[in-house]
């Protein structure tokens, strides 16, 4: 296979040009060489969105707590757009490709979603559990204003490059010794002026939903009609008297199926679990896309069985590939001084260490890339353990470099933590999340009783809105999105105050 050269980017230089200390924090006093200077840190963040905002928080909060070793964060937010909410800013423009249609809802009621620092809603049962994007935008926008993060963003900016300074090249300023520094050049898209500044810890915040991935499919140039991602799709009437193959049948897909199926002629809903063709009246279930030979007919079969069963189907007008995102990265490239491993089609990034910090240089770290998660109360998580390295305020600090290069390389191996085995689940944590976040609040000095009944009623309410979604029949109602859930984390539990749904059983398990 022959690798893209912005996919898969080579180290410019030996591990052991750094000298890595033997002590495993990036602490304030590891720094520090007796100048007080070196205790002010400068903090570059790439996305204002929700892992940008989260993540700017628990520096300013660290200023806010006079944390142990007294370093003082100064933070710089760079956003793309003119405003916070990354992708859950909805794009009117018809032009532009977005992950947001227009009529989406969450699939996680905001009880859950919300930041462990603000609470959505009045808890009382008069409003609904699932909401709209705008609705999500404004409550982003609303978190920035209660922490007065607004300040810390610089809007219209789009980083161009990201570059590890290496020893050598450029030391800590004030003569500190420092963990190596990053170099950021970023253009001002209202002046179209450059810019470029050093920062001692930069955090990748720019999400995971820009850069569409379609599995391939044999014979695929066999299809006539038009071919798409759901990242184009925005619009259900574009598809009335049509009949279309959704190939991807998790959140997303299953939605988009349910919507074009109110005009269209049929819609095929390619699911690759399924073992069987299931007819729900518009909709059609089918197993995995397998092929598409010189006729333009499409093949499904399913793989599961010891002698696989097949179907073809002749009437497809247009096929939507829901098949998720690859990660980006625009900024990093061969000038980047930096190895990072990110194949097209893998959903895998190399060397990261508890999928978080780069396992050379911690001082870049990656927030927000694991799946299938509760995505808000994560960040949080992730980037109060990415401060806590900082201040020296967790117990438990990074190993050495050996440690977590070898860390590194066997959780990009392994496959991810609940299906072991495929490359691109290796960021796919579903029910792993809880240890994992668990594991970040002990890392990050903030796991505590109140800490362990927020992330159990987390689980609970978790387990519970993705066993209504999954009970929904492809292309049926849309019902589990009125049931309305209320918190009781003394409890470590929730209320369902109203829903539609016939009473479902959830499995507990010990955490």
């Amino acid at each position: 296979m022959v690798l893209p050269l912005r996919r898969l980017f080579a180290i410019t230089s030996p591990f052991y040009t750094l000298a890595f200390r033997s002590t495993t924090s990036m602490s304030a006093t590891s720094m520090n060489n007796g100048d007080s200077n070196c205790n002010i840190q400068k903090i570059g963040i790439i996305g204002g969105g929700a892992a940008g905002l989260a993540t700017a928080r628990q520096f300013i909060k660290a200023n806010e707590h006079n944390n142990p070793n007294s370093v003082k964060f100064e933070v710089t937010i760079l956003e793309s757009r003119n405003s916070v909410g990354g992708i859950w800013k909805y794009e009117e423009d018809e032009t532009k490709t977005r992950p947001m249609y227009r009529s989406l809802r969450t699939n996680l009621p905001k009880q859950l979603m919300a930041y462990k620092e603000l609470p959505w809603g009045s808890g009382d049962g008069s409003e609904p559990s699932y909401v709209s994007h705008s609705e999500v935008q404004q409550y982003l926008q609303d978190y920035a204003k209660e922490f007065n993060l607004l300040k810390h963003i610089r809007f219209g900016c789009t980083v161009d490059q990201l570059k590890v300074l290496q020893n050598g090249e450029k030391k800590g300023e004030n003569g500190c010794d420092t963990w190596p520094q990053i170099s950021l050049e970023w253009t001002d898209n209202t002046n179209n002026q450059s810019h470029k500044q050093t920062f001692d810890n930069v955090c990748l915040c720019n999400g995971h939903y820009t850069q569409p991935s379609s599995p391939k499919i044999n014979g695929i140039d066999n299809f006539s009609g038009a071919i798409e991602h759901a990242i184009s799709y925005d619009n259900p009437n574009k598809y009335a008297g049509k009949t279309v193959l959704c190939i991807g049948a998790r959140a997303s897909g299953a939605d988009i199926a349910r919507e074009i199926a109110s005009v269209a002629k049929r819609v095929y809903l390619s699911d690759s679990t399924s073992d069987k063709k299931q007819d729900y009246d518009k909709v059609v279930l089918m197993p995995r896309t397998q092929s598409i030979d010189e006729n333009g007919h499409i093949h499904f079969s399913s793989s599961s069985k010891k002698e696989a069963e097949e179907w073809t189907v002749n009437d497809v007008n247009v096929i939507i590939f829901c098949s998720g995102y690859d990660y980006s990265f625009p900024f990093i490239n061969d000038e980047s001084n930096l190895e990072l491993q990110n194949i097209l089609g893998e959903r895998r990034i190399k060397p990261l260490y508890e999928q978080l910090w780069h396992a050379q240089y911690p001082s870049l770290s990656f927030i927000g890339l694991p799946l299938s998660v509760v995505p808000f109360p994560l960040f949080e998580l992730q980037s109060s353990a990415v401060v806590s390295q900082l201040t020296s305020s967790g117990s438990i600090s990074l190993p050495p470099l050996t440690e977590r290069m070898a860390a590194a390389e066997r959780d990009a191996s392994s496959g991810g933590p609940s299906s072991p085995g495929r490359v691109v689940d290796t960021h796919f944590l579903g029910s792993s999340q809880w240890k994992y976040s668990r594991k970040l609040a002990k890392i990050g000095g903030v796991y505590d009783k109140d800490m362990e009944n927020y992330i159990a009623t987390n689980k609970a309410m978790y387990d519970r809105s993705g066993k209504e979604r999954k009970s929904m029949t492809p292309g049926g109602e849309d019902i589990y999105r009125a049931t309305v859930f209320r918190r009781e984390d003394e409890k470590q539990s929730y209320q369902i105050l109203s829903s539609k749904m016939e009473p479902v059983r959830v499995e507990t398990t010990v955490p």
